[in-house]
């Protein structure tokens, strides 16, 4: 089975340490990546995507190969959504998507195949010839995880991908991604609790750069007080909320 590895992986910006010692395998599955904004989570998914340097010592491998080594084989086999909306406003989602099947290497019959797929995948059939200038957030947002599953990527790293999104939407791209978990390794980066309770395999609570608790929903629910109701919200409120000290002591 495919895996992604990380180890000892870290990151500074000056005199932030952004990522601290970051060590985990990722196999097929959905993975959700859950803290707030600043704990780390978008320098991670830059740094699994290849487009951030970590800082030396740390490994990152794919298949028991390191990334940095792997160039253009590595790039067909990921599909990334970055947190960032970098669209052309002068394109037609049709030629947009397009022009990404191109830099990853489909060819004209492929890409012919596919690129109507991605677009029904997220509702945007109707948009395929209609400039990105006119979108609104959530389509643009959209399109951006189409351009991610071009390829039939086996590692799909999604960061943010619900922001933007109205709750059927978000539903409705909560259901596409159950439909990889069996084949691809997919991460999804998120504060939103809602988005990867239902599906994801296996949460990853990031905090201040480190892993502040992992493993499957009803594991990580489990070390909740018994007077709390086991949800992934309490645990999220748990590491980062506020709360009232008494909350969560027993009865």
């Amino acid at each position: 089975m495919p895996a992604l590895t990380l180890s000892n992986v870290n990151k500074h910006y000056k005199q932030k340490h952004a990522l601290k010692s970051f060590t985990f395998t990722f196999e097929n599955g959905i993975y959700g990546l859950l803290g707030p904004n600043g704990a780390g989570k978008s320098t991670l998914m830059n740094i699994i995507s290849d487009n951030l340097t970590p800082d030396n010592g740390g490994e990152i491998k794919w298949n028991g190969e390191p990334i940095s080594s792997l160039g253009a084989k590595y790039r067909e086999i990921l599909g990334f959504m970055p947190q960032q909306q970098s669209l052309y406003d002068t394109f037609t989602a049709l030629r947009f998507l397009s022009y990404i099947a191109a830099l990853k290497g489909l060819s004209k019959a492929q890409a012919k195949k596919q690129i109507p797929y991605v677009l029904k995948m997220v509702d945007l059939s109707d948009c395929a010839k209609k400039y990105i200038g006119g979108f609104s957030g959530g389509m643009k947002q959209r399109l951006l995880i189409a351009q991610a599953l071009l390829g039939e990527p086996q590692l799909i790293l999604l960061d943010e991908p619900t922001a933007g999104l109205d709750p059927k939407q978000r539903v409705m791209i909560r259901r596409l991604l159950e439909g990889f978990k069996e084949k691809a390794t997919v991460i999804v980066s998120t504060h939103i609790v809602s988005d990867i309770e239902a599906t994801a395999n296996k949460i990853i609570i990031l905090k201040d750069g480190e892993i502040a608790a992992s493993g499957t929903v009803k594991e990580l629910t489990s070390e909740l007080p018994h007077n709390i109701e086991k949800n992934l919200e309490n645990v999220y409120m748990h590491h980062f909320g506020d709360l009232n000290r008494d909350y969560f002591c027993e009865d």
